[in-house]
């Protein structure tokens, strides 16, 4: 009896597992191409005059929230659904302080929402304040010092004086000389009885301020790298074979986790990036050896791209179902605008030239703001918000019905 009971529960747990999974909408990955430099942003962000109400990373009070500040964890189209949120406020401050709304081309609105969600990634070689109290603590903690000195000789070390790198060290170059030196640091561990140690938070930042503090003079010496390209870090992510081991979006190796579903662990500093590497690095090293893949190295500049390319992974991997679009764009925008079905209050949107990808879709919007905001209040209307995840939704809605037979993927 008692069996029959388990087997009759374990049937129902199975099929109300299919019966949800069958009613789960399918996924479409919407095609959203990596920036090449984040940085170009930075030269729009002014020119468009978002410096005047925003600031990045600054001590003064701006009149919009510091963009420095916000932690942008999500794809390309839900930073454009918190700029599209905020709106109806961003347009009465600029008509208050007679600025006239940028109107952007969808090649504008990309740069300038890659470099806003880039910020946090540069703000380490920017100057993101580590603690080199903090750090040295690290240091001894992490048993760094078993292996290399800080300070003065390296007598009886296996490792080489950090001293003589004091001051030179970017985030970029101790990211790119610990991954590259990791097997034979693993080695000296193992036969000392070394644990490897992990990093956490912000451990690796507070290290990389340790190591650089106490040298000033040597401060112009300091190796820098161009911006990281994540369009060419991928490029390298493939080249390497990372590709072998770990998929992006489900497209690669299985043996790593997917990085494209990583979300806001991947989204952080350079240093906290290179921290969550250099965790990995020993158990990478071992699957390697054991498939008898080469272990990659990077110059300087592979590492910063493939950290940028890392960094971007979740920006750029973005699915939405049209199935729950349909619904949103019912509720939220079927009051003024059709597809395919003439002018209502605003424009027929099949009759809008360019709608064809992502970041002409929230362009578009972006550009026609001022005109559904002075409807909205003429009607009485509630502005439209959108919750995380529902601008892909609603994206790939009108892509599905703006353009013919759109991938499709489910996930």
């Amino acid at each position: 009896m008692r069996r029959s009971l388990i087997f009759v529960l374990a049937l129902a747990v199975l099929l109300t597992a299919v019966a949800i999974r069958a009613t789960e909408p399918t996924l479409v990955r919407l095609q959203v191409e990596l920036p090449d430099n984040p940085t170009v942003g930075a030269r729009l962000f002014a020119e468009k005059q978002c410096v005047k109400c925003h600031a990045l990373g600054g001590s003064q009070a701006g009149i919009g929230p510091d963009l420095g500040r916000i932690h942008f964890t999500g794809t390309v189209l839900d930073v454009a659904g918190a700029f599209w949120n905020h709106a109806p406020v961003m347009r009465e401050k600029m008509h208050d302080l007679k600025i006239q709304p940028p109107v952007l081309t969808s090649h504008e609105m990309a740069d300038i929402v890659a470099f806003v969600t880039a910020y946090r990634y540069y703000l380490t070689e920017l100057g993101e304040p580590g603690d080199p109290a903090r750090g040295e603590q690290v240091f001894k903690a992490k048993s760094c010092i078993k292996c290399h000195s800080a300070t003065g000789s390296d007598w009886g070390k296996p490792g080489p004086s950090l001293d003589q790198y004091r001051g030179l060290f970017s985030a970029i170059s101790m990211a790119q000389v610990m991954w590259n030196h990791g097997p034979q640091m693993s080695e000296i561990m193992r036969a000392r009885g070394v644990p490897w140690p992990n990093f956490a938070g912000r451990e690796m930042g507070d290290l990389l301020a340790y190591l650089q503090a106490g040298n000033e003079g040597t401060a112009t010496e300091r190796v820098y790298f161009e911006p990281g390209s994540p369009r060419r870090g991928r490029e390298i992510f493939v080249a390497k074979q990372c590709i072998a081991c770990h998929a992006i979006a489900g497209e690669g190796g299985h043996v790593g986790p997917d990085l494209g579903t990583r979300g806001r662990e991947m989204v952080g500093s350079i240093s906290s990036i290179a921290g969550l590497m250099w965790n990995h690095s020993q158990v990478m090293t071992v699957e390697l050896a054991r498939r008898s893949i080469p272990r990659a190295t990077f110059s300087g500049q592979e590492m910063a791209d493939i950290i940028a390319y890392l960094y971007f992974v979740n920006y750029a991997t973005v699915y939405g179902a049209p199935e729950r679009g349909q619904h949103i764009f019912a509720d939220k925008c079927a009051r003024c605008h059709t597809i395919g079905a003439g002018k209502l209050v605003g424009p027929d949107l099949a009759t809008i030239p360019g709608l064809d990808d992502p970041v002409s879709v929230i362009t578009v919007m972006w550009n026609h703001a001022q005109q559904m905001g002075d409807e909205v209040r003429r009607r009485g209307l509630v502005w439209p918000r959108f919750l995380p995840g529902e601008t892909a939704d609603l994206t790939s809605y009108l892509l599905a019905k703006l353009k013919p037979n759109p991938p499709v993927a489910k996930h």
